[in-house]
């Protein structure tokens, strides 16, 4: 594939998109350059929205919602749109993973999948489309009792730099499914892929001008759109911090409905009865796949004492072979981080680390850069940590695991487990059902994987409990965040 000639067609549409058509910049835009984490280097112009770039996003949505091209379609219309956005999603597989890839830093293999997730989650989302139902009571004679099912209205979506096509394709397929109108806001760093989502969407399907908008942008965009009164559903994928922010303004706004996916500090336990080599390489990639930047990535993790040393020893191998570098090398493991502010943060939180352990030896493996150019961290990993360890506490979102002391009793380690303000997703490796079984009942998560992890299939909802937020993504659930339920009580 030519990279030049993808980077010169993706320049005509790097440009918020806003009722069917990418804009015409005034001065009042900004051009950003978007870096290549691998190299450092500029590789694209991106030009930024404005706040008043949402208002127009706003009064075009609006207008839309109330069109006849729009309320003229039917549930199996949208049905077909979105399988086509799904097809063509498909059609520019190798051009969305390569700008993946260059734009994230994350392996071209990775890349691939997560294009090829994206397009299943809008097929999967399809199915609902020609599907939206109510409900009829039939408990008394003098009255009919029925609900309806409706669009929630404008929903402005919110989502994280670490997945970003595939994070919009979460929450768009079951907005449209619902049959609601899009503002979009992708991460500054990872505008790229949602507006060529727009692209294949205005040329591939049928979708009425204006319910669909993509504006990029930073921290502007994305308080323009939490705090504005015209927007009625608000979906946000980030950190903690910026959750907080997003239900604020919802508060002090019009009280939009909101979701949130946030943050994690997810746990890791495994006993003794599994096959060690099948959960060190689980492990593995549970914690370092993305380079740790992954709200769900395993960050904590929970030995059973008789295989402390054995499964140490084994991982520290594993890591020893990773193969680190471009992310355009579909051989590589792990690429980069996403930026020089994430790369900053992590060394300094690992030097941080290193020397209040120094006197411990703590540090398994890695705790460094890799290479000269690039935001290369290795992968790395504290052993034998206390649980109130700031390391063990807090979100890294890096190549960073932290291991704790190990456990004796099953009793022991959920209660060490939970003892977290997060409770996003774990992760349990054991041969023995009952023990599973009182993991997965007992901790306080909103996913647990049982000898695996990291599988997010469209049809099971994803969404965390604490300071991980609330309301789902994906499954059905997710249709109930992005529809609205009116009952209706009519006198016979």
């Amino acid at each position: 594939m030519n990279h030049s000639n993808v980077l010169q067609n993706l320049s005509r549409i790097a440009r918020p998109f806003i009722n069917n058509k990418f804009i015409i910049p005034t001065s009042s835009h900004i051009s950003k350059s978007l870096i290549n984490p691998s190299t450092e280097e500029s590789f694209i112009q991106v030009i930024e929205g404005i706040s008043s770039d949402v208002d127009l996003a706003v009064k075009a949505a609006t207008d839309a919602l109330h069109s006849t091209s729009w309320l003229s379609l039917n549930g199996a219309d949208r049905r077909n749109i979105l399988l086509k956005i799904a097809d063509g999603i498909d059609k520019n597989l190798e051009e969305l993973a390569l700008i993946e890839s260059l734009n994230v830093g994350k392996p071209l293999k990775d890349a691939k999948l997560e294009v090829s997730e994206s397009a299943e989650c809008f097929r999967f989302f399809a199915g609902y489309a020609d599907k939206l139902t109510g409900h009829t009571f039939c408990v008394d004679n003098k009255y009919r009792l029925y609900t309806i099912r409706e669009p929630i209205g404008i929903c402005g979506l919110i989502t994280s730099f670490n997945y970003p096509l595939l994070l919009a394709s979460w929450k768009v397929a079951p907005s449209l499914a619902c049959g609601n109108a899009i503002i979009l806001k992708p991460a500054p760093q990872t505008p790229l892929t949602s507006l060529m989502l727009a692209n294949i969407i205005s040329t591939e399907t049928e979708l009425p001008s204006g319910i669909f908008n993509v504006i990029p942008g930073d921290e502007i965009i994305g308080k323009s759109i939490t705090e504005h009164k015209g927007i009625d559903k608000c979906s946000f994928t980030g950190s903690e911090q910026v959750g907080r922010k997003v239900l604020s303004a919802s508060s002090l706004s019009n009280l939009k409905s909101v979701t949130l996916e946030l943050g994690g500090k997810n746990a890791m336990i495994v006993f003794s009865d599994v096959n060690i080599d099948k959960a060190v390489e689980d492990v593995y990639w549970a914690t370092f796949s993305n380079s740790g930047q992954n709200c769900c990535a395993g960050s904590r993790l929970f030995l059973e004492e008789n295989i402390h040393d054995e499964f140490l020893n084994k991982l520290k191998k594993r890591i020893e072979n990773t193969k680190i570098g471009n992310s355009l090398d579909e051989t590589i493991d792990l690429g980069p981080l996403i930026d020089h502010t994430q790369f900053q943060k992590v060394q300094k939180i690992l030097n941080n680390t290193i020397n209040e352990l120094k006197d411990n030896n703590k540090l398994l493996i890695g705790g460094k850069r890799f290479g000269d150019v690039g935001f290369f961290i290795e992968p790395t990993v504290f052993y034998d940590l206390d649980d109130s360890e700031y390391i063990s506490k807090e979100e890294i979102f890096g190549p960073v695991l932290s291991v704790l002391k190990p456990f004796n009793t099953i009793e022991e380690v959920i209660k060490r487990a939970n003892n977290t303000k997060f409770g996003l997703a774990a992760g349990v490796w054991t041969n023995n059902y009952l023990k599973a079984e009182k993991v997965v009942r007992e901790i306080k998560v909103g996913t647990t994987w049982v000898n695996c992890y990291n599988l997010t299939p469209s049809y099971l909802p994803f969404g965390g409990r604490k300071f991980s937020g609330f309301g789902k993504d994906l499954g059905e659930e997710s249709i109930n965040e992005f529809s609205f339920i009116k009952s209706v009580t009519y006198s016979l």
